[in-house]
């Protein structure tokens, strides 16, 4: 089951996932809710789960890889 190329490709999707969620999570809300603060806590909690899932994907990676 352990594969080089399933564990390359979850390194990569943990990047594209973290990169996304410090993304979201800084940048420029959308207008979701009434008030700036609500937009800002929208924004703060799908950048963190973004966040989660890369890092998600990255311990996976490092499970999956082969040892040889």
């Amino acid at each position: 089951m352990k594969s080089k190329e399933g564990s390359i490709a979850l390194m990569g999707a943990a990047v594209l996932f973290g990169v996304w969620g410090v993304f979201t999570l800084l940048g420029q809300p959308a207008q979701l809710l009434g008030g700036d603060a609500y937009n800002y806590m929208t924004a703060a909690g799908r950048g963190t789960g973004l966040a989660c899932v890369g890092i998600i994907c990255a311990v996976l990676a490092n499970t999956l890889s082969p040892k040889d």
